[in-house]
Formats: C-alpha cells, structure tokens, sequence
C-alpha cells in the first residue's frame, strides 16, 4: 500500500516539534564540540577544550553552527537565534535522515519494509532522544543513511551509476571528515565493491573524491588554527596509539551487545536481532557487524558512536516485522502498537524534557539575569552547556576543568587526578586552598586560583556542604530540577543557584 501523503513534510513538523521541546542533557560533547567553538569563532568569546588547543578536532562541524550564528546576527535575531537557530538546523537533519532512511528501504526492500522502517524510526525513543541534538554523530548518521542512497549496494548492480557512485563517495567523505571513525563502514563497503566489480576506474574516484575532501577540509583547519596542524592524525594518535580516551571511561568488551543495543532498540531489539539473521547474507549485515565489532575493541565506547548505524539497525527491525506478519494481524497489531507506545513513548518523553533539565535551565537562567556579574560552577567539569547557551560577554564564568593526563609517564598517569576529582575528594580542603579565606575559615596561602563569584551553582548532592563551608556569605537565590535519580552520586538532586548575601561582609 503507497503512502498518499506528503511525507517530508511531515517528518520536519515532527523533528522541529521534537528539536523545540527537547529541553535537557545528554552528553558534553553535544554542546562543548560543536556549539562552543562555533560560539567563540563567531562572537570571540566561550571556551575551547583541550581538544582545540591541541588541534585534536576539526573545526568542519562546528562551521555549520557557525554559519547559524552568522545568519542569526546579519538578521539581528539576538539570543533567539543563538538559542534556537542550531536547534532548527538539527530538526531540518533529523528529518532529512528520516525520509532517506525510507526511501532506502523502499529502493531495497519494498514499500511495506519501508512503512515499517519509518514506523521504527520515528517511534523510536533513542532516535527522539539524540537525532535532533547537535552531536557530529547526529549529522553523520543523516550523511551515511544519505549516502548509501547512492551506494551500489545491491549485489545484484551490473553497471555502476558513476554520478550517484561519486555523490555516495563525497557524502561518506564528508562524514569522515565529521568523524573519522565513519571511515569504519566505508571501508568495508568499498573493499566489498571493489572485489565485486573489479574495477580499478573505482578505486580511482575514491582516491580522487577522498583527496579532494581532505585537501579541502585541511585548508579549513589551517585557516582556524592558523598554523600546519592535522586533526584527523592527532585524533588517531590520542584515541588510538596512545589510548588516552580510556581516561574518559573504559567498558567491558560486550558493551554494545549487551548495554548499547538495547538502549538504541528498546522494543525493538528482538526484531532486530532476527532481521539481521534473515539478512546475515547481505552487505549491509556484515558491514554493520564489523563496525560494532572493531568498535567494541577500543576500550572507551559510548551509545552513541554506533548512533549512525540505527537507521541501518530499523531496517533489519522492519525486514522481521514483515516476515513475522506482526502487524498484520489484528490481535498481535493492537497488543504491540500499546507496548509500542506504552515503552517508547514515555522514555522519550522524559528523557527528552525532565531528566536532567536543570543543567540546561541554570544556563537560561544566567542568561536572562543581568545582575550575575560572575558565576562559578563547582560541578564535575563541562555539567552544564556553557557560552552558547548563556551567551553572557559581560559576565565571568568558570568551572572545574578535567583535562586528560598528556604527555606524563605511566606511573604519573596511573596517579593523575584532574581538577573536578581533587574537588570531590575534599571539597572542603579544596577550597580553603583554593579560594581567599571565608571570615572564620583563615588560611594561610597567599596565592589562590579563584575568587568568589557573585553566584555559585551546585548540584544538591553539595548542598550541605557549601552551607556549612560559606555560612550566611551565600544564600540560595534558585533552585531547578535536574533528576530524580542519576547513575553519578556527584550530579544528584536539584541544581542550585546560590548569590553572594550583600548583606553581610564577609569576603
């Protein structure tokens, strides 16, 4: 059965909804990769993160929220269009990625495959979750579904459409670009056709597109850093050789089986894992197992490295939906679209606008009180968006920074504890020895790495604690909701706003 109605504009009213009332956190990177750096390039003001001074990073991604901002100032949209400029263009990706990902089922697999695709993928709680955040996963999953929409898939292919084989080529270049490790699927899909079709003539226009790619997003970056410098090497050299992101966090081999799966599937998983054993003969089945297996070899992993893959994971969901006739058949239709809903849309929905909101609702906060004139954050480091989303120059603003250990020894590694871990080993040795003496807390070092600011913000979990430290110098002046629970002990409870008590002199 045909779709009759206009599909594409429907997934973007869909994706803008989602995008405008997607209010909470997730990871840092959503906005300290990509937003800050495109804030600072923009504005001149917000911090840059070791990465960037080290030219670890690309600036190609953050450019596109650059060229938001640019377009928010030469209309003089002001804070509306910092703050909501990025989301839109999100939305716009989301919704692009959800129509490709159906024209692709349809192109291999049938109309009734793809209706099932874009069920998946647009009842899906993850994709809900991160697909309209400003993550470079995000993007790149909306260039790889785009791209194999011109691969040469199909075994099945004589003659290679030279045109759709270069536009595939440049799109998956530019999400190598974005993140190197989509270079991953690449790979294998190139090695497979080349094999295939034994053509040098191939290989050729690979070489040539992905030169081209590279050239030019090297003259990008020299043009940021101002000096001869190659991200995509260092990144290598930092993640891989030297391993260094285990400091971020290591994960057990099984990892995505058993963790990263499902919360990327949800009630979909069991479908998923009987549609890629339907499919175990394909390309896409064996190009997808081997990006989660090379995956799971590094030692750091995250949910969302394997992001890119989930509209590929909702095709093989779809192929079992279709061959099990689940919905079908009246009974089975009703019982699953209720768990459907019933799972998918409340975890959406609360993933999305409660839990962990306040970290987000502080930064509006500050950014809508003229009256901060500094603020510090005592919170595990980067807990909050920070400049492109307070967008404050006149105000002083700092947090406890987590730099990994480089260029130590193994033993100096091994003992190496960054700033926010020496906070929470003793918060309250930490500040006598950082901060000038409280009256009644005297100190004898003359030298200190930070002042008072007119406001602090705490999680609650420090509530008691910075009561007990600063007495009546500071008093609660607001309060937001983050969480009802959370996996961190240090990010518990509300997130709390306390200003400087003009009424008493004590600093």
């Amino acid at each position: 059965m045909e779709l009759n109605v206009p599909i594409f504009p429907l997934l973007l009213q869909y994706r803008l909804l989602n995008a405008l009332t997607t209010t909470t956190y997730f990871q840092p990177d959503e906005f300290w990769q990509a937003l800050e750096p495109a804030h600072d390039l923009v504005y001149g003001y917000g911090y840059l993160t070791w990465e960037w001074k080290d030219g670890l990073r690309s600036i190609a991604h953050p450019m596109v929220f650059a060229a938001v901002y640019w377009v928010s100032e030469f209309l003089n949209l002001g804070d509306t269009g910092v703050i909501y400029g990025p989301k839109l263009l999100q939305a716009l990706f989301a919704s692009v990625a959800d129509y490709a990902v159906f024209k692709f089922a349809q192109k291999y697999y049938g109309q009734q495959v793809a209706q099932l695709t874009l069920m998946c993928t647009v009842t899906s709680a993850f994709n809900y979750f991160v697909s309209v955040r400003t993550f470079s996963n995000s993007l790149e999953m909306m260039l790889l579904i785009c791209a194999l929409n011109y691969w040469p898939l199909d075994e099945r292919t004589g003659q290679v459409n030279i045109l759709e084989y270069a536009i595939a080529l440049l799109l998956g270049a530019i999400a190598c670009v974005l993140r190197p490790t989509n270079a991953l699927i690449w790979s294998y899909l190139g090695v497979e056709l080349t094999v295939r079709q034994r053509s040098f003539k191939l290989v050729a226009i690979a070489g040539a597109i992905g030169t081209i790619t590279l050239a030019f997003n090297g003259l990008l970056d020299i043009w940021y850093y101002q000096r001869l410098t190659f991200p995509l090497y260092t990144f290598l050299k930092f993640n891989i050789v030297e391993s260094l992101s285990s400091f971020y966090g290591v994960n057990r081999k099984a990892y995505y089986f058993v963790e990263a799966l499902p919360q990327l599937l949800t009630v979909y998983l069991p479908f998923f894992f009987h549609g890629i054993y339907v499919s175990r003969s394909s390309t896409l089945a064996h190009s997808s197992i081997f990006v989660v297996f090379v995956y799971s070899l590094i030692s750091h992993k995250e949910v969302r490295f394997i992001f890119p893959l989930l509209p590929i994971f909702h095709i093989f969901a779809a192929i079992s939906l279709s061959r099990l006739r689940i919905l079908f058949r009246t009974t089975l239709k009703w019982i699953f679209i209720a768990f459907l809903v019933l799972v998918n849309v409340p975890l959406a929905l609360y993933a999305s606008t409660i839990h962990q909101r306040g970290v987000v609702d502080v930064t509006s906060y500050i950014r809508t009180t003229p009256s901060i004139t500094s603020v510090g954050f005592l919170m595990p480091c980067h807990s909050t968006p920070w400049m492109s989303h307070m967008h404050r120059p006149d105000a002083t603003a700092w947090f406890l920074t987590c730099e990994p250990p480089r260029n130590l020894s193994p033993s100096e590694i091994s003992a190496y504890r960054d700033e926010a871990d020496q906070f929470y080993d003793d918060p309250e040795l930490f500040l006598r020895m950082h901060f000038p003496a409280l009256k009644g807390n005297e100190t004898e070092i003359s030298m200190f790495r930070y002042d008072w600011p007119s406001h602090l913000v705490v999680f609650g979990a420090l509530e008691e604690m910075l009561i007990s430290y600063v007495g009546n110098a500071y008093v609660e002046c607001e309060r937001f909701f983050n969480s009802h629970v959370h996996e961190d002990p240090r990010r518990r409870g509300d997130v709390i706003v306390f200003c400087k008590n003009n009424d008493v002199n004590r600093l």
